[in-house]
């Protein structure tokens, strides 16, 4: 008898191992976004990757996951995510749109007492006003005042926000912040929204930056996650262990210290 039962508990032991195996399929921009995201021949580094690669192999045990990640254009992203394609989007902020489709972890969006103030983020980011260097504007915060065309990315959180601010022939949207800042200098005229690690690509290319001006007040500043698709096999319960230990990972001073210093 006490055969049987020790057996039966190794077989209740070996599901419960197996069931907490579980494959992640995460996507993001394929456009660096350095120091967040860095894509170097292929090989995919940086802050935002370093804490995902950190929550999961502290989850070990817990929950055992297998990760894959890809870029891509970060609409293709959010789509296959919506379609439940991935389980999951990295760097994707709050916005109501994409909340029919993506569950973000507690207190994000309209729960979020401030910018930037979850503890479930993965970054605190946002977008950045370009115009060409020799235009007098300078951005205070007023949308409404941007020089016309106003161009953005496609698939940009900000995109439902100035459809609604803007009309269809004052707003641009193409597929990339760097198509957009050079149809700025071609066209010379309008303004850029544009990601904020875009600086990044943009400091390497001298011949673009001494033409535009980047203002110092930034267009928003706000929380990106790491939301899952409803569509996902990733149970309500599994996506709050990953959220937490996401948490547990971005606000350790000494984890974040040493993932900071790579970079």
């Amino acid at each position: 008898m006490k055969s049987i039962f020790l057996i039966c508990i190794l077989i209740f032991l070996n599901i419960k191992v197996y069931a907490e195996n579980i494959a992640l399929n995460v996507c993001s921009d394929e456009n660096e976004q350095f120091p967040f995201i860095i894509i170097n021949k292929g090989v995919i580094s940086g802050i935002e990757f370093d804490i995902l690669k950190t929550a999961i192999k502290n989850l070990r045990g817990r929950l055992n996951i297998n990760l894959k990640f890809e870029i891509m254009p970060w609409s293709r992203c959010i789509q296959m995510v919506q379609k439940g394609e991935m389980d999951a989007a990295m760097n994707a902020s709050y916005n109501d749109e994409r909340a029919l489709f993506l569950d973000y972890p507690p207190n994000s969006g309209p729960l979020e007492v401030k910018s930037c103030s979850s503890e479930y983020k993965i970054a605190c980011s946002g977008y950045i006003v370009i115009t060409l260097k020799t235009n007098k504007f300078e951005y205070d915060g007023k949308p409404l005042e941007l020089p016309r065309p106003v161009r953005v990315s496609r698939g940009y959180s900000v995109v439902p926000e100035l459809q609604k601010i803007f009309h269809d022939e004052d707003l641009e949207i193409s597929k990339s912040d760097l198509i957009n800042v050079k149809k700025l200098i071609r066209d010379k005229e309008g303004s850029l929204v544009a990601y904020i690690a875009f600086k990044s690509e943009l400091n390497r290319n001298k011949d673009i930056l001494k033409k535009i001006k980047i203002h110092s007040k930034s267009y928003v500043m706000k929380s990106y996650y790491i939301p899952f698709s409803k569509k996902s096999v990733f149970t309500n319960e599994q996506k709050l262990i990953f959220w937490n230990e996401i948490k547990k990972t971005t606000t350790n001073k000494k984890i974040m210290d040493k993932i900071n210093s790579n970079y």
